[in-house]
């Protein structure tokens, strides 16, 4: 009896911590199943070839049997915290086994809070505030790597295009130029996919935490929003494109050493480029405006000396004269007409 009372003390305590207890233990298990192992395997799982290697075969099967033991670890400790998990994956049990075919560990639901609270529309099976202001704020720092990732790469892009345009020459060199700028553009995919990853999931987590302006922090990325510096959407001239908003986010202009110096020192040029078009621009209205002037200026000069030239042969016959003063009139008049249409 008195072991039973200690042990069920021990129960009633671990139960009062709730969501007190091991918080770090509940974003350390997701930061590992959702960074290292799931999105990781799944990209490699596609990237994968028609006839792969058995070596390939082995390597990411080891992969999936140690997420999937990640996997089980996780759901034990997720239903201390999370019991509405349990009724959840009971509901989804029945769609799961209609396959004959074994789940795939990248593809087992893990429910996390931005799940509980999407699937569950009562009040009573939603997830912990706690436990869902864990995850908005792993979400948060997850958007925020995922644009600093995306921009490095729009960078490592731009840079080289740049520089397959001016060194490259051979269709040897060519090949190899653009096998590496489509692993740099895939890596472009990998972080606006995994940026809209945490987008959902603050939006879905958003009504149950009553935040209301993240949106202006942490816009949606559309696919025309992916594109670097000096490109404009499509359509756009030089004249009139736009920086897109990935590059005027908050965290861009900080004043962190590396990968962000380089980034600030980008927008001073690109701002440094778009200043000089501008007064470039100036300075072409306003030589435009003095070649107009002087246009017609010229065709007021051209219309008095055509005037002059109505009486200035002598000696001539009259039916001459007056064909001659007749021509020089009618040059006189085309000149002022255009002048005035000018």
């Amino acid at each position: 009896m008195r072991s039973a009372g200690k042990r069920a003390g021990a129960c009633e305590a671990r139960e009062s911590e709730g969501t007190r207890v091991s918080g770090n233990k509940w974003l350390r298990f997701i930061y590992i199943l959702r960074l290292f192992c799931r999105c990781r395997l799944a990209r490699d799982l596609e990237l994968l070839g028609a006839h792969p290697t058995d070596l390939q075969c082995t390597k990411l099967q080891e992969r999936g049997n140690v997420l999937r033991r990640k996997i089980e670890q996780w759901s034990n400790v997720q239903l201390l915290y999370m019991p509405v998990v349990a009724r959840l994956c009971a509901s989804d049990m029945p769609t799961s086994r209609t396959h004959s075919t074994e789940e795939k560990a990248h593809e087992i639901e893990l429910w996390l809070p931005s799940k509980v609270c999407k699937q569950s529309t009562d009040a009573l099976h939603q997830c912990d505030a706690t436990l869902c202001q864990y995850e908005w704020e792993l979400r948060r720092a997850q958007a925020y790597d995922a644009l600093d990732e995306l921009r490095r790469h729009l960078r490592l892009r731009a840079h080289l295009y740049k520089f397959k345009d001016t060194h490259i020459r051979g269709q040897r060199a060519n090949t190899r130029a653009s096998a590496i700028i489509d692993k740099v553009e895939s890596n472009v995919l990998v972080a606006a996919a995994r940026y809209r990853r945490a987008w959902a999931a603050l939006e879905n987590l958003s009504p149950a935490l009553s935040h209301t302006t993240w949106k202006v922090e942490f816009p949606k990325l559309e696919n025309d929003d992916i594109r670097g510096m000096s490109q404009g959407k499509l359509g756009q001239s030089s004249g009139n494109r736009t920086l897109s908003w990935i590059w005027k986010a908050r965290g861009v202009a900080s004043d962190a050493p590396e990968g962000e110096t380089v980034l600030n020192e980008s927008l001073r040029i690109e701002w440094c480029k778009s200043r000089t078009r501008a007064k470039r621009w100036v300075e072409e209205v306003q030589l435009l405006r003095e070649e107009m002037r002087r246009v017609t200026a010229y065709l007021s000069w051209h219309a008095t000396w055509w005037d002059a030239q109505a009486d200035r042969r002598t000696g001539l016959e009259p039916a001459e004269v007056e064909g001659l003063r007749g021509y020089a009139k009618r040059q006189a008049a085309v000149r002022r007409d255009l002048r005035y249409t000018l």
